[in-house]
């Protein structure tokens, strides 16, 4: 599992370089995580004998949250191999994740992610001349840049759509960054693999697509 990036910058000067940014004590701000030893991952908290906790080098191993822009998991890693937990924390109002810092900061300054999206092959059953069954929709989310590994993205929600735009079902991505289910109700079988269907990430941010730091991303898929 790759993770994004590393810090070895003292907090102070990460919470000095954002400005002041209050948060209640429910949520997390700029003073808190973040700063030495930050990890952040994009397909969630590793686990494995290579990532058990070392109580030797403090520092913080975080995952982006793929469908909140506004929130991220803090990993627990485990000291004697046991399974890896997570804590689900949301930042303070008006602030996103930074995933480049490892910390929450305010939201316009936040700098998007790219991403890609890439539909497989989905299987059909004829059931009838005018009604079939479309199973195996897939498709995998990774991070989008020139250079470096192409990181999964975990935990994402892809909706998978027909030619006409119809819901056909939604699934989440895995540690690979492979969402896949079967069509929630029957398809015409000619438009069907005439037209394929779409796979769709809307991002992270807000319900008008604004101010996502995870990009969204479309693809087509075919039909066998």
């Amino acid at each position: 599992m790759t993770r994004i990036a590393r810090w070895a910058t003292a907090a102070a000067a990460v919470v000095a370089s954002l400005g002041a940014f209050a948060a209640p004590a429910s949520a997390v701000g700029p003073d808190q995580y973040g700063g030495y030893n930050t990890e952040v991952y994009t397909a969630g908290c590793p686990s494995g004998p290579g990532h058990q906790a070392d109580p030797h080098r403090p520092g913080d191993r975080l995952a982006i949250d793929a469908d909140d822009a506004a929130a991220f998991y803090r990993c627990h890693p485990s000291t004697s191999g046991r399974a890896v937990s997570r804590e689900h924390v949301n930042c303070a109002p008006g602030a996103y994740f930074d995933w480049t810092r490892g910390l929450c900061g305010p939201a316009r300054k936040v700098p998007e992610m790219g991403t890609k999206l890439t539909a497989g092959r989905a299987g059909l059953t004829h059931l009838s001349p005018l009604k079939a069954r479309l199973g195996h929709l897939n498709a995998t989310l990774v991070r989008d840049r020139d250079n470096g590994p192409q990181d999964a993205i975990w935990n994402a929600t892809i909706t998978f759509k027909d030619g006409a735009g119809n819901v056909l079902c939604v699934a989440r991505t895995n540690t690979a960054g492979r969402a896949a289910c079967d069509a929630e109700h029957s398809v015409n079988p000619a438009t069907t693999l005439l037209g394929g269907y779409t796979a769709e990430y809307a991002g992270n941010g807000s319900v008008d697509g604004t101010l996502n730091t995870l990009a969204p991303a479309t693809a087509r898929g075919g039909v066998l």
